[in-house]
């Protein structure tokens, strides 16, 4: 599959659907950016695309990307320090060899949607939804 029929797979009313139902539970906040673009470092594209989206902004810094390059066939998963400080490096490489697996599988926007729900898990653990808690960023899929 190209980068292109990938793109057109992932289903964004799902994913934003997952985005909303994690969110519902925790005080953290998920976004998930795909690229259109070829980067040879996932993880240096996706800590700039991070600042470029203001993320590290949350009053909790607990905010966290999901940042996808298909023409690259590469991704990243990058957590700002409030969530990183409970959830160490074995988490994150758990979960991104899971996310590897689904792409690898074709399941792209499944693998996404689980994705997406164990990072709620893990925010909703050490960041719980409080009263009047507000959506500090948007939920949308970010396409460039």
């Amino acid at each position: 599959m190209n980068a292109d029929q990938f793109i057109a797979t992932i289903v964004d009313e799902q994913v934003i659907q997952a985005i909303q139902s994690a969110e519902a539970r925790t005080s953290g906040e998920l976004r998930v950016f795909v690229t259109d673009k070829i980067v040879e470092d996932p993880m240096a594209e996706a800590w700039k695309t991070f600042a470029r989206l203001k993320m590290q902004d949350t009053v909790q810094r607990n905010a966290v990307l999901i940042f996808v390059a298909p023409k690259a066939r590469k991704f990243a998963i990058v957590a700002d320090e409030g969530i990183h400080h409970f959830c160490q490096e074995v988490f994150w490489n758990q979960l991104a060899q899971q996310l590897s697996e689904g792409f690898k599988a074709g399941d792209y926007t499944g693998s996404l949607v689980r994705l997406i729900g164990e990072i709620g898990q893990a925010l909703a653990a050490h960041f719980p939804r409080l009263e009047g808690d507000v959506n500090e960023l948007p939920d949308d899929v970010m396409r460039d």
